[in-house]
């Protein structure tokens, strides 16, 4: 039979793409304007990024801006301040002068802290506005330095109370002078530990409100000290561990964007590393420790291993071209990509968050699978002997299309998270679909522009000589059940024992994959991606073990009209309420609710104060008029304690609810029981709304399955349609989507089998897995396609699409394999899955798309007679 075809072209020849054909035109015509204009927008990236890129990995900055648990949450924020706290934690013996004289100096020194911070009073709904989006509909903050009411004013707010049980008469003209007088200067907005913690006194006049070292005691008082404080359970767990042998700091700062809270954990380990001693060993811990800590350990981690990841593309490019242009230029295509996206994004307002920090590796996949297939064809040409500017042209001429479709594609795979419904997943897929397609651009403009300067073939073998990648292409053509024949009539036997076996293998594959898939589950912990040992996650677990927990739940509670928190059937119901969630257990761990500060502490501490410290009285007063005259009293002694509860019009308090450090979706049945307690013991005439990051946190997590499930299958309906427009054809478009979705739903169902769980640092990973198998998929499909249309023989266009992608696609994978393997060395485990899968994804991509695909094609595909031209020849 001739190998030619109908058109009397040679077998490698494909038509050349005019569009694309007029590109390389250009390109090679203008290519110094070309390179500089491409060096110019990076440079101005750079410069973009260097002045305006922030970077927010908070798990606040995944929750959608107007979600009804973010919207709670600034409510909180302006009446109460910050619900993230960093706690220090103190080992030693406790009540022991030396401990207590070295825990005054500690507690000094932190209340004086003073650091330059740009970003001071900066909150969520600030960032928001400025970068252009709607800000939050909160209400104004409450100020600390608010004025205190006038007289009149006064009058006038308990005029309508008199007798009734709500008022209180003959109040001292000055009861209000201070209130809200909370104490400021510093970065810290309060501070609370055995030297301060609140201590009510009952006096011949009332009550006092003073701070529990106030006197400090001497070595006689500290049996009786010791005594107290750990039989009263509003401070074990609070400021002191049961055992007495650890007491905590706890420290909530003033609003800062995330880069100045870095300064300041960095400010508050130069002062607890001054006043580490023997018998005094100091930890620092809570939510933005733990930020802190871990993303500088990510960062760290990330740094060196993408060095070590471009150094091993570095050397495999070097391997398959071995020239300065075939090895350098795919790596400068994707820099230069990455470089303009992030450019982009700081243009734009959008920071780096905890997921878009992975798109310079998904960049990598792309710009290096975009690159890798032009050079190959290019190489390819210049091995038969074409001259190296017709070879250029040819290769962008003939890969244009599928790599406009690849991008094409991997951009719409990106644009669905435009369905998800968290604003930091919609972004992320803004920026990727951007960052492809400037990848895009670069790979079929300025390496065709910096390929103009090569001479040479690039290590490639000359024009008939074989290697072993032809090697390896061969065996995927026998695996696939290729026949040994002209392809025409029936398909040899030993051809289709070898076919059933690869579509058995491919059916048993999709089998494992399913089964995998349906123990996925999804489960964020930050503290499961350090290893053991590391002081971050060290710290957290010793403050959950000896304090009673590193997070925090709130509850904002809004009492009824008129009554606010003074409301007997609130406090009584707010009691129930708080007995009802220390009593929660968790079905895996038990217990891990802690100690709770409420206005009801206030109610107690006064209630008892008022009898005498009778420990019989530490509840609530009997009567209304009874709450409401405690309540008075205690707002002229310790207006500065109340208003960290409450608001001033006492209309608004909250409740903070120390809990274990878990992952987010182990709080869920935590947030349900809150909620059943809510529903059950609050009046219909009053609010309490549970908030508080750890919440937010819950809630986001929530969303991050559903939001996968949504938006990649409206990306699956839109990339089959592309498809069957790419490939001119409904049934071949539908099996193109098989080898797209294998490579996914095997990385989905490994990490159902192997324990991995969705979180919102691999989320990404099915992203990047479409992108790799969209890649290999649609160049392999699209000369598979064009070929077929020449010769209508399956064999031959299966045979030279191999031959024509082929070597691109296994050179693509390897040059991914050993830049993702290299993650595998980092420190964190998560950062070593994500090398792994991916690595794992591109080698799965390849072998689908060269055994399997041929495969099923040739199921599909029946094969045909000769057409006459071929049988007259």
């Amino acid at each position: 039979m001739s190998e030619q075809s109908p058109s009397g072209k040679l077998p490698h020849e494909e038509p050349l793409n005019p569009y694309f054909l007029g590109l390389a035109g250009l390109v090679t015509r203008y290519r110094w304007l070309v390179l500089g204009l491409s060096v110019a927008l990076t440079a101005l990236s750079g410069w973009a990024i260097a002045t305006r890129l922030t970077v927010d990995t908070s798990v606040e900055s995944f929750a959608a801006t107007h979600s009804e648990s973010q919207q709670v949450l600034e409510e909180y924020r302006d009446d109460f301040g910050r619900d993230d706290m960093f706690f220090v934690l103190i080992e030693g013996d406790v009540f022991s002068m030396p401990y207590l004289e070295r825990l005054k100096a500690l507690h000094d020194e932190l209340a004086t802290l003073d650091v330059k911070v740009e970003s001071l009073g900066e909150r969520r709904a600030d960032r928001d506005a400025k970068r252009h989006r709607a800000p939050i509909a909160a209400k104004p903050a409450a100020a600390p330095a608010e004025p205190a009411p006038s007289e009149a004013a006064l009058d006038d707010a308990f005029a309508d109370f008199g007798d009734d049980g709500f008022g209180d008469e003959g109040a001292p003209e000055d009861a209000f002078d201070d209130w809200a007088g909370v104490e400021g200067g510093t970065i810290i907005d309060e501070i609370t530990s055995l030297v301060n913690v609140r201590q009510t006194r009952g006096t011949p006049e009332g009550i006092e409100v003073g701070e529990l070292l106030d006197p400090f005691p001497t070595a006689a008082d500290l049996p009786a000290l010791k005594a107290k404080v750990l039989a009263d359970d509003t401070l074990v767990g609070q400021v002191v561990g049961r055992a007495g042998r650890h007491s905590v700091i706890v420290l909530r700062t003033q609003f800062m964007a995330e880069a100045d809270t870095v300064k300041v954990y960095h400010a508050l380990e130069d002062i607890v590393a001054r006043h580490q001693a023997e018998g005094f060993d100091i930890r620092l811990s809570g939510m933005p420790a733990l930020n802190v800590g871990l993303n500088g350990l990510m960062m760290t981690d990330l740094s060196r291993m993408l060095v070590l990841s471009v150094g091993a593309m570095f050397l495999m490019l070097l391997f398959l071209f071995r020239h300065p242009i075939g090895v350098l230029g795919p790596l400068i295509v994707v820099a230069m990509a990455a470089i303009n996206t992030l450019g982009m994004m700081a243009l734009v307002g959008m920071p780096l968050t905890m997921l878009s920090n992975i798109l310079p590796a998904f960049l990598a996949c792309v710009g290096i699978g975009d690159s890798v297939h032009l050079l190959s064809v290019y190489r390819d040409e210049m091995r038969r002997g074409a001259a190296p500017v017709p070879a250029l042209v040819k290769a962008v001429a003939t890969t244009g299309v599928p790599v406009f479709y690849t991008s094409l594609t991997t951009m719409v795979g990106l644009l669905s998270f435009q369905f998800a419904s968290l604003e930091a997943i919609q972004e992320m897929g803004l920026a990727g679909a951007y960052g492809v397609l400037v990848a895009m651009v670069l790979s079929l403009t300025f390496l065709p522009a910096l390929v103009t300067f090569n001479k040479s073939l690039m290590g490639a073998k000359a024009e008939g000589r074989h290697d072993r990648l032809d090697h390896f292409l061969e065996l995927c053509l026998g695996a696939s059940g290729v026949a040994d024949d002209d392809g025409h009539g029936p398909t040899p036997a030993p051809a289709l024992r070898r076919r059933r076996r690869t579509l058995l293998a491919g059916a048993a594959l999709v089998g494992f994959a399913l089964f995998g898939m349906s123990l996925l589950r999804v489960y964020h912990n930050p503290l499961t991606w350090m290893p053991d040992g590391t002081p971050v996650k060290t710290d957290i677990q010793m403050l959950d073990e000896h304090i009673g927990g590193t997070a925090n739940v709130q509850l904002l509670i809004d009492g009824p009209p008129g009554r606010g928190l003074k409301d007997q059937a609130l406090l009584q119901g707010l009691e129930k309420l708080q007995a009802h969630i220390a009593a929660y257990e968790h079905p895996d761990v038990g217990p891990i609710v802690g100690n709770a500060i409420s206005v009801l502490d206030v109610l107690h501490e006064t209630n008892r104060a008022l009898h005498g410290g009778d420990p019989a009285f530490d509840r609530l007063p009997d009567t209304q008029r009874a709450i409401s005259d405690a309540l008075f009293m205690f707002e002229n002694a310790g207006p500065d304690e109340l208003r960290r509860l409450a608001t001033n019009d006492l209309q608004r308090g909250q409740m903070s609810i120390r809990i274990k450090w878990l992952d987010a979706t182990s709080y869920v049945p935590l947030a349900e029981h809150v909620e059943a307690g809510i529903r059950k013991y609050v009046p219909a005439d009053a609010s309490v709304r549970p908030t508080g990051s750890i919440y937010t946190l819950v809630t986001t997590v929530s969303h991050l399955l559903s939001d996968l499930i949504r938006s990649f299958g409206m990306a699956f309906v839109v990339i089959t349609i592309v498809m069957m427009i790419l490939l001119r054809n409904i049934k071949l478009g539908l099996i193109a989507m098989v080898p797209n979705l294998m490579p996914i739903a095997f990385i989905m169902g490994l990490m159902g089998g192997l324990g991995i769980p969705i979180d919102m640092n691999n989320l990404l990973i099915a992203s990047i897995a479409i992108g790799i198998a969209v890649d290999d998929t649609i160049h392999f499909m699209h000369h598979y396609r064009v070929n077929h249309d020449w010769t209508g023989n399956v064999e031959h266009a299966l045979t030279r699409a191999m031959r024509h992608s082929g070597r691109a696609m296994v050179s693509t994978t390897l040059i991914l394999m050993v830049g993702f393997f290299v993650y595998l060395g980092a420190s964190m485990y998560n950062i070593q899955r994500f090398g792994l899968l991916i690595g794992l994804t591109a080698l799965m991509a390849l072998l689908i798309d060269l055994v399997f695909a041929p495969a099923l094609i040739r199921a599909a595909f029946r094969r045909r007679p000769p057409k006459p031209q071929e049988s007259a020849a």
